[in-house]
């Protein structure tokens, strides 16, 4: 059986939530933790998750395509906070919801370890901001650089949703990142994120995490777009060297 298959087939094994239930576990304002893991694990990952989480159903679909268009200043300064680690710091995009067909534009900002959300319908996936989204990026972003749109990255996501919990545990792989006519692909790595109010180790994902010897560390697609498209006169990346060779030890991805 090919690899999706399978993971369709165990994905069928869930008990489905609908966007409105995922109102309880919104979490805009929340703490992260994520990890990577080969493709090849996802399977046996989602069947010992199954007995804890709900899956994310909309419009009959388990499994959602989404688009993120990313922008940043001409010096790469979110790129740089987060190359830094500076522990203030912010991303701004354009994200489509193939489920839906919805898109907003979004701002992150996180504070130490805590991500607060803030973001607006906008009409469609595009490289222009409009007065409302300039509005929201002065009224957020303490920045007078403009901001121009610099790599679309997307990928295939899976919501596990815990309601007892409140928490989300989301997956993603099928990477994709793209500026101009430069593309890059990661096919064979997933990117799981742990979303929760406040870190809580005794969640069922976070225990199964640790039980296969998953450790957590912050990555960032935007980040890893960044070094794959970006030539290194341009960008460091001595920050994200690690998360490269982990990276090729699943695929050949730079």
């Amino acid at each position: 059986m090919q690899e999706m298959e399978k993971i369709a087939e165990i994905l069928n094994q869930f008990d489905p939530i609908s966007l409105e239930g995922l109102i309880n576990a919104k979490l805009m304002n929340r703490v992260d933790s994520k990890f990577i893991f080969h493709l090849s694990d996802l399977p046996g990952i989602l069947t010992e998750l199954n007995k804890d989480y709900h899956i994310l159903e909309v419009n009959g679909m388990r499994v959602a395509k989404y688009e993120n268009l990313y922008f940043d200043t001409e010096d790469h300064r979110f790129y740089l906070d987060h190359h830094n680690n500076k522990n203030h710091r912010f991303k701004v995009r354009i994200r489509k919801y193939g489920n839906t067909l919805t898109t907003y534009f979004e701002i992150k900002e996180r504070w130490k370890n805590r991500m607060i959300k803030q973001r607006i319908q906008i009409d469609e996936l595009r490289e222009t901001l409009n007065h409302d989204e300039l509005q929201l990026i002065n009224e957020t972003l303490e920045i007078s650089a403009p901001l121009h749109a610099v790599l679309l990255n997307s990928y295939q996501r899976i919501t596990l949703v815990s309601e007892s919990l409140k928490e989300r545990f989301t997956l993603d792989y099928a990477l994709t990142f793209k500026q101009g006519e430069d593309e890059k692909h990661i096919d064979n790595v997933v990117i799981a994120e742990l979303k929760q109010e406040g870190l809580n180790r005794q969640s069922p994902a976070f225990q199964l995490m640790n039980q296969k010897k998953i450790r957590s560390f912050r990555i960032s697609k935007y980040c890893i777009g960044t070094v794959l498209l970006f030539p290194k006169e341009k960008v460091k990346y001595n920050s994200f060297k690690f998360i490269i060779q982990k990276l090729n030890t699943f695929k050949n991805a730079v």
